[in-house]
Parts: structure tokens; sequence; C-alpha cells
């Protein structure tokens, strides 16, 4: 499994357990870079997986955010 992969099941993880809710801003590129030691652009294609699964929306200029859950 690559890097970004790993950091995106730790991120899917917490959201998944709700450590990160429903709209909560998620961690700057740069401090979950220095938190679990790899690069920006691992962790943007982390964030990139995550949007691609609809787990988080971008917000130009704020971040990122965990997406709405959909009603079941």
């Amino acid at each position: 499994m690559t890097r970004y992969a790993t950091l995106a099941a730790i991120l899917s993880q917490r959201i998944q357990q709700g450590l990160y809710p429903a709209g909560h801003r998620l961690p700057s590129v740069r401090a979950l870079s220095q938190e679990h030691g790899v690069s920006i652009s691992t962790v943007q294609q982390a964030y990139q997986l995550l949007e691609q699964q609809q787990m988080i929306v971008p917000q130009p200029r704020s971040g990122y955010f965990v997406a709405p859950r959909k009603a079941q």
C-alpha cells in the first residue's frame, strides 16, 4: 500500500469513528505532513483520494472539510 493510500485510510477511519464529524475542518496539508512524516504531495494525494470517495470536500482558501453524511 502506498503512503498516500495508508494516510487516506487513517483519515477515513477517523471520519468513520466520528473523530472528524461532518462539516469539521480537517488538519492542514502542512500539519498532516509534519504529523505523519510524509511530503506535502503525499498528503495532497491522500486528500484527492478521499475527495474521489466523496468523504471530504475542498473549500477554496479554507482547506478540506468532512463531507455531510448521506441519509441512509
